[in-house]
């Protein structure tokens, strides 16, 4: 055997001893920890320590659902979130968009085995069909630095309408075409709330009045509802004016602006970049609430209204829509009107015209045979050269008539157009 041969072995025997020397010496040194994941501590977050044991924090079920609540309303939901690790377990409060509370506990921490309850408030300022809030909660357990905990649900008015436009605070009465006064009766009621009361209701026409009535048990069971009132509506056909009209009913009552308890409007912080909008940025109105209704109507008295072909003409507002038409050409239309409760031909006592370059034209057929109804021609006209003018919905023209017809006495017809 050479001497390289010889130089070979003897070293293959040393490093074979120094693995078994290192092999027994290890046996008293524990297993290192897993590297904890590493954390932004930036924003001031609990520390995580280097080597366990760790906190282990677990929340059942972190989002929760309220289902249906008022606009106003305030809820809350308790989360329990617990420990189930091996060291203490630190919480801190990070960003949210709505109200979030932690329970009193020593020094934001939680023992092993024990819990802490964390609160999530919420008060919606609008409907929505979905709305959804969430706060953060930052902890030290290296698994669950950051808990996102939810609430959410669907927002509806705190009040209800029922009617004849389901769900909305506007009502019809019948058409008023004799001297009898016209009803309706609609609903007025919440499902939010065990009681309310209504302390008055105001009028903004003098002959449409009202009274009001709890709803029955019957009543209030087809309605959904936990309390609320029925109200008749009653028109006065002597107190309007032929014509389309619309009118407010403002309900008083004892409900007040802001349902939410005393100290739930404290100030809560928002993620960077979040672009939650702010309900509450403006101050609730002091009081108690008011709430409107819109009542239409139509007052056709002993006249009635035949448009000619192509002529577009809404017995129920009395409003002629000549549409859209040249300026330069300008535009004219005919429409029958018949009449009845009289013998005497129908006079013009008084007219206001607005715009003054409409022109307007009452003219009795006297051919037409009857014996308890006159024909007459009511002729409407936009005079050719003029300027283009348009009269819309919101700014209607207008024509309004004072006659010597005991139950006519005043006829307003309304004309929409667009001359180009």
């Amino acid at each position: 055997m050479n001497l390289r041969a010889v130089t070979a072995i003897i070293a293959l025997v040393i490093a074979l001893a120094g693995t078994v020397w290192l092999g027994r010496g290890n046996g008293d040194i524990q297993s290192a920890a897993p590297a904890p994941k590493q954390v932004d501590t930036s924003e001031d977050r609990p520390k995580i320590s280097p080597t366990g044991p760790y906190p282990k924090a677990v929340v059942e079920k972190p989002r929760y659902n309220f289902g249906s609540m008022a606009v106003g309303q305030t809820l809350s939901h308790h989360f329990v979130l617990k420990n189930e690790g091996e060291a203490p377990l630190e919480v801190k409060k990070g960003a949210t968009t709505c109200k979030c509370t932690l329970s009193e506990m020593k020094e934001n921490t939680v023992a092993p085995g024990e819990s802490v309850e964390i609160e999530l408030t919420w008060t919606p300022k609008s409907p929505q069909e979905h709305f959804g809030q969430t706060a953060t909660i930052y902890t030290n357990d290296p698994e669950n630095q950051e808990l996102k905990l939810q609430i959410e649900g669907m927002a509806n008015n705190l009040i209800a309408f029922t009617g004849d436009h389901e769900g909305s605070p506007h009502w019809s009465l019948p058409t008023m075409s004799t001297t009898d006064p016209v009803s309706f009766t609609g609903k007025i009621h919440t499902k939010y709330l065990d009681e309310f009361k209504i302390l008055g209701i105001e009028s903004s026409q003098k002959g449409l009045t009202s009274k009001f009535q709890p709803l029955t048990a019957e009543e209030l069971k087809e309605a959904d509802a936990k309390t609320g009132y029925s109200i008749e509506v009653t028109a006065d056909p002597e107190q309007f004016p032929l014509g389309g009209f619309n009118e407010r009913l403002t309900i008083k009552t004892d409900i007040p602006h802001d349902l939410s308890p005393p100290g739930s409007e404290e100030a809560h912080d928002h993620p960077e970049g979040h672009d939650h909008k702010h309900d509450h940025e403006h101050a609730e109105p002091s009081g108690p609430r008011n709430f409107v209704i819109q009542v239409s109507g139509n007052h056709t008295g002993p006249i009635r209204i035949v448009p000619t072909f192509g002529v577009h003409w809404n017995p129920q507002t009395m409003v002629l829509n000549l549409g859209e038409f040249s300026a330069k050409e300008g535009k004219s239309v005919i429409l029958s009107m018949f009449v009845e409760g009289t013998e005497q031909p129908l006079e013009i006592v008084d007219q206001e015209i607005a715009p003054d370059f409409l022109e307007f034209e009452l003219k009795k057929d006297e051919k037409f045979e009857s014996k308890n109804k006159q024909r007459y021609e009511l002729k409407f006209a936009v005079p050719a050269e003029m300027s283009p003018v348009s009269f819309g919905r919101t700014n209607l023209a207008k024509v309004k008539l004072q006659t010597n017809h005991p139950n006519a006495k005043v006829i307003e017809f309304r004309v929409q157009f667009i001359s180009l």
